[in-house]
């Protein structure tokens, strides 16, 4: 933009310095209007896309040329010069905050804009299905014999349920993706066999019983909600509904409930002002919207994989069709991440971390839909408490808030979330979940500095962050019942009691699974645990499938995340164990656990590079 309006000023005079020599089209006496108009309509052409520094940079570009030139009696030549040598000191601060920010970015954050546009969608169709592997015909057959036979099984197990399932699919997108459980290649075969979609009757202690009558232990954890038990829920909701019923649906007023929940929430948080909301990726807005406002700097930042609820305003990478520019998505636990937040904490007004990412380090959740063969890394990072004192450190003494998005672990890995499991303290926090006793919630807690909602010495400045229902009175009485069930001792307690079962399973498990010869291996932090596979092979997740016929209930993701409550007992797990096994046994039995005979990364490259090949010559053949 610089070099461009000195261009034009150096134009107009060339131009002047030659009027005597005429011109081809004899417009010399113009030349100005034509200089001006183009000038015009370049601001107008670009207003808005260009940020506003270019604007003032080619404003400072302009009145340098005119000073030294009219003043200074500077030829053209020694303006361009100096121009050039301001430009160049300009210049190299910024370049090396970019460069050394695309060194620390998140590799999936850079290619992802493009990947999505070149990764093509295809299909295994039914003939190379059970031996695309490379197997021979005689597994293929004892694969194929098997799914037929699950899926007979299930339509007589499961009619209420596949019938429920097939009439909501025609009304809900969101049922049609999520029964896409497994990698997409196969999805087209498998759904022609098999429906794993559940219809819910009731749930009983961790059991939930579907509307066929079937009861499957739950290890899905209602997407993170569950930490307490499904009972204990049922409790809130009821001495919650007991208290709130006479307030009805009064909305905008608050009550004792409220601030009784503001105390035990600051306790908890350790920090004064409390904002409710109606959902985790609310919650996360607000916390967003907040630090921007109140540091009046445009950035945030994230880490790589990290989910931070689906609003589009902080998903840099899979997901989302806007990729927002005012995020930066890095690699945790990276010493680069920490000296961009000191280069550019002028830019920077928070950092964003989702404790979650300890069990899966720059990655994103693990699911079957992207397990391509046994390459889920999960498992508790080494390190990761004192990354997060690094970063608590750099954040205060940059001036970057540092916010805790709690929405998944607060009060799943400690009562006091991940702030009391790893002694570091936010500047912000956000929860949800199962904050609300059962019911939908969101809660962003910070300080008085941060969480303002209008600019102390501006009037028109206003960050209006509100909802309709937030502070339900029904809600703010659940969210009332368990922060009370929370303080108790013996709550404090019951956590250190899971832990130790939990130790004790994955342990036992383990130890089962290697004497059977089973491909399998669990791990976990705290109550989030996953499945880890052993050997090679593309059809692991059809072990949920199998999971589930033996009476286990996951999420869409499958044996990627799963997750216990405090309501578990020993005889629990033990009868978990026991439907595992049985499984495992069904897997191996099918042939989905035999050894690839292919190489999976040659044949996923051929796959893949066909299908991108088939899809060129159907838009080329479209187009012409």
């Amino acid at each position: 933009v610089v070099l461009g309006s000195a261009g034009c000023c150096s134009l107009r005079g060339a131009v002047a310095s030659q009027r005597a020599m005429g011109t081809y089209f004899g417009t010399e006496a113009h030349t100005g209007f034509f200089v001006k108009s183009s000038a015009a309509l370049f601001l107008l052409m670009t207003f808005g896309d260009m940020k506003q520094r270019c604007y003032c940079w080619a404003a400072t570009a302009a009145c340098i040329w005119w000073a030294l030139t009219s003043l200074a009696g500077l030829s053209n030549d020694d303006v361009i010069a100096v121009l050039a040598a301001l430009l160049l000191a300009r210049a190299v601060p910024i370049l090396y905050k970019r460069v050394l920010t695309i060194a620390a970015t998140y590799p999936l954050a850079l290619f992802f804009p493009y990947a999505k546009h070149l990764l093509p969608k295809y299909a295994i169709d039914e003939t190379n299905f059970f031996s695309c592997d490379g197997c021979t015909a005689e597994v293929a057959a004892r694969r194929k014999a098997a799914i037929e036979e699950l899926s007979g099984k299930w339509k007589k197990k499961y009619p209420k349920c596949q019938e429920f399932s097939l009439e909501l699919k025609k009304m809900i997108s969101d049922l049609r993706f999520t029964s896409a459980r497994c990698f997409p290649a196969f999805n087209s075969v498998v759904q022609e066999y098999l429906d794993p979609s559940m219809a819910l009757e009731r749930t009983e202690g961790v059991d939930v019983v579907d509307l066929d009558g079937n009861s499957s232990m739950d290890i899905s954890g209602s997407y993170g909600v569950n930490v307490c038990g499904y009972e204990k829920y049922k409790e809130f909701i009821e001495e919650g509904w007991t208290h709130a019923k006479k307030q009805g649906l009064f909305l905008g007023s608050l009550d004792k409930t409220v601030l009784d929940n503001i105390a035990m929430l600051r306790e908890i948080s350790h920090q004064p002002e409390v904002s409710f909301h109606m959902s985790g990726t609310e919650a996360v807005m607000c916390a967003v919207r907040v630090a921007r406002f109140n540091t009046n700097k445009p950035l945030c930042v994230t880490f790589g994989g990290a989910y931070h609820g689906w609003w589009d305003g902080m998903q840099p990478v899979a997901g989302n069709e806007r990729i927002p520019d005012d995020v930066l998505c890095l690699k945790d636990m990276s010493p680069l991440s920490l000296r961009v937040l000191e280069a550019r904490s002028g830019e920077i007004a928070a950092v964003l971390i989702n404790p979650l990412q300890c069990f899966h380090l720059n990655q994103s959740p693990p699911s079957d839909p992207v397990l391509k063969t046994n390459d889920r890394k999960v498992g508790p990072t080494p390190g990761y408490k004192e990354w997060l004192h690094k970063l608590r450190t750099v954040c205060t003494r940059c001036n970057i808030a540092l916010i805790f998005d709690e929405v998944y672990t607060g009060f799943r890995v400690d009562p006091r979330g991940a702030q009391g499991a790893y002694d570091v303290k936010a500047d912000i926090v956000c929860y949800g979940k199962t904050l609300g006793g059962g019911l939908p919630i969101g809660v962003v807690c910070g300080p008085k500095e941060l969480m303002a909602r209008g600019d102390a010495k501006k009037a028109a400045r206003i960050n209006y962050v509100i909802g309709t229902f937030a502070g339900h009175p029904f809600v703010m009485a659940t969210m009332n019942a368990f922060l009370k069930w929370l303080k108790k001792p013996e709550t404090v307690e019951s956590y250190t009691t899971m832990a130790n079962n939990i130790d004790r399973f994955i342990s036992e498990a383990n130890a089962a699974f290697k004497a059977r010869g089973f491909p399998i291996k669990l791990t976990n932090w705290f109550s989030v645990w996953s499945i880890l596979y052993t050997q090679p092979g593309r059809f692991h997740w059809m072990f949920q499938y199998y999971l589930k016929d033996a009476g286990v209930n996951l999420s869409w993701v499958g044996t990627g995340r799963l997750l216990f409550s405090l309501e578990w007992t020993r005889a629990d797990y033990d009868r978990l164990l026991d439907r595992m096994l049985e499984a495992c046994a069904a897997m191996q039995n099918g042939g989905w656990w035999e050894l690839p005979v292919a190489n999976i990364k040659a044949k996923l490259m051929m796959e893949i590079g066909g299908a991108v090949v088939r899809n060129a010559i159907s838009s080329f053949s479209s187009s012409s």
